[in-house]
């Protein structure tokens, strides 16, 4: 449009400032054509849920038909590969670039709102429901008594988070903090006089005025990395725990050094992660959202509105949700807990074996159960159900339930004697049904050969076995897929990293596809040589650790498990950034750890430590909360003042709790827990595998106790090359395949297939290998029973509703995900200490009826032999 006028500075695009949210000054001339007029209140909405509408009508208004038209064709290609990028957007923007001819009506302005959205705000709704595309760098952040809040409830948030660890499902317990957090920053700033000093010419007040939603997110971030102080929690567990190893070294100043060098070198290595996780617009971290939208809530002003019939503002939507779990929960929690384990087909014939075998919430498998569960922390404990990309749950619940079957194959089958143990069980079984006893084959922290022929091989359940070997599957499907499929982000950010490193060049240059980038790149950057001291330094302090602690692991292991994470964990970081899960490198570094030091479970903890959480899991904490400082606006360089000092503070804290639960938890680690402090979800896993690779070895579990474990890397590799080539060559074939199909095929018949099968088709090109291994995963101890019930919630939410109700979601959606959660978490915290600590029982059904039946059991579908033992004859184990 001619008389439109251009938006782009004498710098391009950059020559925006982002701190004027006046239009004029932004975009001066006066436009004689405005297609914002065209735009409704309920699509101004969609397009700026945060109060920025003004800003985006004045740059549609004035945009240029050749600015939009070259901004899509850029967006199109380089959005091509994006798995959360929508459909109906790709597909509006492909037509677009036809032409105002083949486009039909509202070409000039879509084009104008496509473009603004691509490259002004953010295509993904999600990120425009909590991230404004605008900044004001004089809003108070790294305050006084923004450092005092956050790393006060970094302490209490260690510690909440160590204590219910063991307990499965575990309660988060950040949302509480959250809760308490605002009010804390409003009394600060009603009662601290503005006291101040002035350094470097910045005035440091204890109060600057009114407590800010920057500053909510710096105190959250503080605490935030601080609470991930449990990544060591689940090795000294299972070495110090009685029922486990119950090794007398484990002192507190093991513990401590252990707790601080592993958290030290995680976020060392984050800052090698960062280049590919943080930056880059297509990692957009979908788990964050729900923390940024809640925090927007309690701090952001927003004017009243009508959407769909609501006016509830998201501040008093968000207390009134919370309230109302805190008090509902009570009834799963404690008052009524069939609700939370809600198997009521199993009710009908509670003795049936094969009923609850296939339905059962327990022992079984949760087939066929449309209503699992009333409790909300069971239905998100498996998916982030209002947060997660729904193709991302719905391709992990589908393969799922192929796990099951194949689950139900192995069982039934006796594959490996599975059928004489639990179905679906995370625990390691001697050969006649009972726990196994580790402490009956070891001798001085080695397998004694002896002892082990006259007890028993540790035997698994069926569920743990399709767990374990789709670990194995895992692993080549997700880096050879992702490193083929998003080769092109992966290069530029290798390359980034490099110039980074060699000529010391920015993280946010070249980031013009991101608005955020463009905004942040005003403040000074963390140079990434602060990052490799940092891991240097925690390297120097583990290999003192290996030496003064007699746990048998040599000194080079730590070296081993950084090489591992430097090739590995870049595509593990960028799945979590794009798909919402959180994967560790847990079986890769397992059977590493089990070929090269076979016999040495201490070793292979310390493997399963170093290499599985604290590099790529604690360095994915890290760029996690990097990137919600990204959208937010937060400077890098605030973040890493802040954890520093708060992780080596929370280490203490951290140990100390471990200790009070060692100790003070009555009946830890045992299946009949009454606050269900069961070890399900850290500690038997990370013995069961520690029995399987680290005392055993690799060799020994391949070659003769699970030959079938061997294949899975190949099955993963065949898996991931199968789907590049179908998906690299499937949309330049397909096309003229189904041509000549339509032209061969009577009318009649292309038809059907053109409703059918073609649609198959392509939808399988667009099919992740990397979620349908992830979903045939998770199994042991979880089942569909906690699966089901947040597949529904993410249909409902993450499908129906963006379709739907865009305006509602984008408001209220995260809120009502976080404030539910912050529900469960306060009134879990609360009943754990007035009914749970010194167990008070409420007997009557609705508290029984659940594990009345067989499906509180833990029984096999065989009997034990009369020998009183199954598997080979004692003295012959391999």
């Amino acid at each position: 449009m001619s008389g439109a006028m251009e938006i782009i500075g004498d710098d391009g695009i950059d020559g925006i400032n982002s701190n004027d949210s006046d239009p004029e000054k932004i975009l001066p001339r006066v436009i004689e054509e405005r297609w914002g007029d065209q735009i409704s209140h309920e699509m101004l909405e969609v397009l700026a849920p945060n109060g920025e509408g003004e800003h985006i009508l004045n740059i549609i208004n004035n945009m240029t038909e050749e600015e939009a038209v070259a901004i899509i064709s850029e967006s199109v290609k380089f959005h091509a590969d994006d798995w959360n990028f929508p459909s109906d957007m790709r597909d509006r923007m492909k037509r677009l670039l036809e032409g105002p001819k083949l486009y039909g009506d509202f070409y000039d302005r879509d084009l104008r709102i496509d473009a603004t959205m691509m490259r002004y705000s953010s295509p993904y709704p999600g990120v425009r429901a909590v991230a404004e595309p605008l900044d004001n760098s004089d809003v108070p952040v790294e305050t006084i008594r923004a450092y005092f809040l956050g790393i006060g409830w970094a302490v209490i948030g260690t510690f909440m988070s160590t204590f219910f660890n063991s307990r499965f499902p575990s309660i988060s317990n950040g949302t509480v903090i959250q809760i308490l957090l605002f009010p804390c920053g409003k009394f600060l700033t009603w009662v601290l006089p503005d006291w101040g000093l002035t350094v470097a010419g910045t005035r440091h007040s204890l109060n600057p005025g009114p407590w800010t939603f920057k500053e909510q997110m710096f105190a959250t971030i503080t605490y935030n990395i601080a609470i991930y102080t449990t990544n060591s929690y689940g090795m000294i567990l299972v070495q110090k725990s009685p029922v486990f190893y119950g090794e007398s070294f484990v002192t507190f100043g093991y513990q401590l050094m252990l707790t601080l060098f592993v958290q030290l070198m995680g976020m060392g290595f984050a800052g090698y992660l960062r280049r590919f996780s943080v930056y880059p617009v297509k990692a957009l971290w979908p788990t964050i959202l729900p923390l940024i939208a809640m925090n927007r809530a309690l701090t952001k002003p927003e004017p009243k509105q009508n959407i769909y019939g609501w006016t509830i503002s998201r501040y008093k939507f968000f207390y009134i949700t919370t309230l109302c779990m805190f008090f509902y929960y009570w009834f799963p929690g404690y008052l009524f807990t069939a609700l939370a384990t809600f198997n009521w087909m199993t009710w009908i014939a509670p003795q049936n074996f094969t009923l609850a075998l296939i339905t059962g919430s327990g022992l079984g498998l949760g087939l066929f159960n449309p209503i699992t569960t009333f409790d909300w922390n069971v239905a998100t404990s498996s998916y982030a159900a209002l947060a997660q990309p729904f193709f991302a749950t719905c391709t992990m619940y589908i393969s799922s339930i192929l796990g099951a079957f194949v689950i139900l194959g192995i069982y039934y089958s006796n594959m490996y004697n599975t059928g004489y143990l639990p179905i679906n069980s995370s625990a390691a079984f001697a050969n006649d049904g009972t726990s196994f006893n580790v402490q009956k084959i070891v001798v001085n922290n080695k397998l004694d050969e002896k002892l082990y022929q006259n007890y028993s091989p540790p035997f698994y359940s069926a569920g743990y076995i399709l767990t374990v070997g789709a670990n194995f599957a895992f692993y080549p499907v997700y880096f050879l897929y992702i490193m083929g499929n998003q080769w092109s982000t992966m290069k530029h950010a290798f390359i980034d990293f490099y110039k980074g490193l060699r000529y010391g060049k920015g993280n946010y240059e070249g980031n013009t596809m991101d608005v955020h980038s463009r905004l942040m790149a005003k403040y000074k950057e963390v140079p990434d040589w602060w990052f490799l001291l940092i891991l240097l330094g925690a390297i120097i302090v583990s290999v003192i650790f290996l030496k003064i602690f007699p746990s048998d692991t040599p000194v080079w292991l730590p070296f081993l498990m950084i090489a591992i994470n430097i090739v590995f964990a870049v595509p593990l970081s960028f799945l979590s950034a794009t798909t919402g899960t959180n994967l560790g490198l847990g079986a890769l570094v397992q059977v590493i750890t089990g070929f090269i030091l076979p016999n040495n479970p201490n070793a292979f903890l310390f493997a399963q430590t170093l290499g599985s959480w604290a590099l790529a899991g604690y360095g994915d904490n890290y760029v996690q909360d990097q990137k919600m400082a990204h959208y937010c606006k937060i400077s890098p360089r605030a973040v890493f003042r802040s954890q520093i000092g708060t992780i080596i503070i929370t280490c203490f804290v951290a140990v100390g709790t471990q200790d009070f639960v060692l100790t003070n938890v009555k009946g830890l680690c045992t299946p009949d827990q009454p606050s269900r402090f069961t070890c399900a979800n850290d500690g038997f896993p990370l013995y069961a595998s520690s029995l399987m690779w680290g005392l055993l070895g690799s060799d020994r579990m391949f070659n003769s106790l699970y030959p079938l474990f061997k294949w899975c890397f190949l099955m993963g590799t065949a898996i991931a090359i199968l789907f590049l080539v179908c998906q690299g060559y499937g949309p330049i074939y397909l096309p003229p395949i189904k041509e000549k199909l339509r032209v061969k095929l009577r009318p009649r018949t292309f038809e059907i297939l053109d409703s059918t099968l073609f649609p198959f088709v392509a939808s399988l090109l667009w099919l992740n290998p990397i979620l349908i291994i992830q979903g045939i995963q998770h199994w042991a101890p979880s089942n569909l029973s906690y699966k089901t019930p947040g597949m529904i919630l993410s249909f409902i939410f993450m499908y129906w509703m963006p379709r739907h109700r865009l305006a509602w979601w984008e408001k209220y959606n995260y809120v009502l995900s976080a404030a539910l959660t912050a529900g469960v978490a306060v009134s879990g915290l609360i009943m754990f200490f007035a009914v749970g600590y010194n167990p008070k029982s409420l007997k009557w059904w609705g508290n029984t009826v659940s594990s009345a039946g067989i499906d509180g059991s833990s029984k096999g579908i065989l009997p034990i032999p009369a020998r009183g033992y199954f598997g080979p004859p004692k003295g012959s184990f391999p």
